[in-house]
């Protein structure tokens, strides 16, 4: 993981020259490797974080393009510790993408964390650094540090940084802005709204190599037995013990590959309490006739 550090000088100097005083401009010094401004600080935090994705992109609505990024990032999430509470589709359009992500900051809270993913090209429908930049009541600006990166990138293919190249490197105002080592791209973090590329390749990298931000409280544990007993028998049951321990995830999965016969329906637990886990999982060995499957 690569990122920057903004020397206190720098930072003083763009603060007079913007006229801003309480939020600071994104700086850059070089031969350091941290970025300033709006640091996410996860160890004052209470309880498990939740996270919300927007996927924008009118080709995902139209099924030009399947999403991956989102059960990649249900995923690692699942195993920082973080609640996905919310996952959201929606179209390349200003209006929609900044109603959208102040209804989600709403559901995550302040603490929590959002990623975005798509409309941040050089295209005329890319156009989600505006949308978010307006959501939330600041300006775009270039930015320089971002656009010297480009050009280094470019130049390597004989590529110039033109016009619509610019529109990736102009960026919201009072953002953090992270570098992964080995991309020009930004990861640009707006009061915990995380503005990623929605190609997998880049999406996953750039989170994963920051992913020491995204921790949340205890992470799950998760056991699962196998029934032969229909999910229509078996519910009543497991439902009052989903009645009885309302603090454990409990799912029922029927299986849908018809050649395998080993089982009807798979039985998945989840708890942050690991002993807890165990005795929840005991009441529906007890109650529900179940099995293992070896891998």
């Amino acid at each position: 993981m690569l990122t920057w550090r903004c020397a206190c000088l720098h930072k003083l100097l763009v603060l007079k020259e913007t006229g801003m005083h309480h939020r600071p401009q994104v700086t850059y010094c070089r031969n350091s490797r941290t970025c300033c401004s709006q640091t996410s600080d996860t160890s004052s935090r209470a309880g498990p974080s939740k996270a919300a994705a927007l996927i924008i992109g009118n080709e995902i609505l139209s099924g030009s393009i399947t999403d991956t990024n989102t059960p990649w990032l249900a995923q690692l999430l699942y195993k920082q510790g973080i609640d996905l509470v919310r996952a959201e589709y929606i179209p390349d359009d200003i209006s929609d993408i900044r109603q959208t992500v102040l209804r989600l900051k709403e559901r995550v809270g302040s603490d929590g964390f959002i990623f975005s993913s798509g409309g941040i090209g050089p295209t005329h429908d890319d156009v989600t650094y505006e949308a978010l930049a307006s959501a939330f009541g600041v300006q775009l600006k270039v930015h320089e540090p971002t656009v010297k990166l480009m050009q280094e990138h470019y130049a390597k293919s004989g590529k110039e940084v033109n016009a619509a190249r610019l529109r990736m490197a102009t960026l919201p105002q009072g953002a953090e802005v992270l570098v992964t080592e080995g991309l020009w791209v930004p990861l640009v973090n707006l009061q915990n709204v995380y503005i990623l590329p929605g190609i997998p390749r880049l999406f996953q990298g750039m989170i994963n190599a920051h992913r020491d931000r995204f921790l949340g409280g205890k992470a799950f544990h998760t056991l699962a037995v196998y029934t032969s007993v229909g999910e229509g028998d078996l519910a009543s049951i497991f439902g009052e013990l989903a009645q009885q321990f309302p603090d454990v995830r409990m799912g029922s999965y029927p299986n849908v590959n018809a050649h395998d016969k080993r089982f009807t329906a798979k039985l998945q637990l989840e708890s942050r309490d690991a002993r807890q886990l165990q005795s929840v999982m005991a009441a529906v060995k007890d109650k529900i006739p179940t099995h293992d499957l070896a891998d």
